[in-house]
């Protein structure tokens, strides 16, 4: 008997920023500095915290689901890796998530990649880039020097 093809979630939302925060009464979300590219003086950086808001739609049943930070050619260990599972009561039910992460270590600048699998499956990754700080140059300095 030929296996049942799983269907995969939709993505609605895969949102980086400062603060998510879920209102106890209502249940509704606020994100808060929404952002896709960190700024650091030297390397490597500590991003004091990092957090994600996920949404989901059209799933069934439990599947398994992971979300990784990696760098974009994934020649280190990730970031951070973070699994789970979750539970569609019916296709229509939209599933949200978030979490935190604080005091993650960014070895370099260059582009990392926000990553979410479910049942081992890629369903969408964003990029995030990690920039070095410029310096102005002082007030007195001539472009030449």
């Amino acid at each position: 008997m030929p296996q049942a093809v799983q269907e995969l979630p939709q993505v609605l939302a895969l949102t980086i920023a400062d603060v998510v925060h879920r209102d106890g009464a209502t249940g509704k979300f606020t994100l808060l500095g929404v952002y896709n590219t960190i700024a650091a003086h030297s390397f490597p950086c500590v991003h004091p915290s990092l957090a994600v808001y996920l949404a989901l739609i059209d799933g069934r049943g439990r599947a398994p689901l992971v979300v990784r930070l990696v760098d974009g050619d994934e020649e280190r260990e990730p970031i951070f890796h973070i699994e789970g599972v979750i539970d569609f009561a019916d296709p229509t039910q939209v599933i949200e998530l978030a979490f935190a992460r604080q005091g993650l270590v960014f070895p370099r600048p260059g582009e990392y990649r926000l990553q979410l699998f479910v049942r081992g499956e890629p369903l969408l990754e964003r990029r995030l880039s990690v920039v070095p700080i410029r310096r102005p140059a002082p007030a007195h300095a001539c472009e030449n020097d």
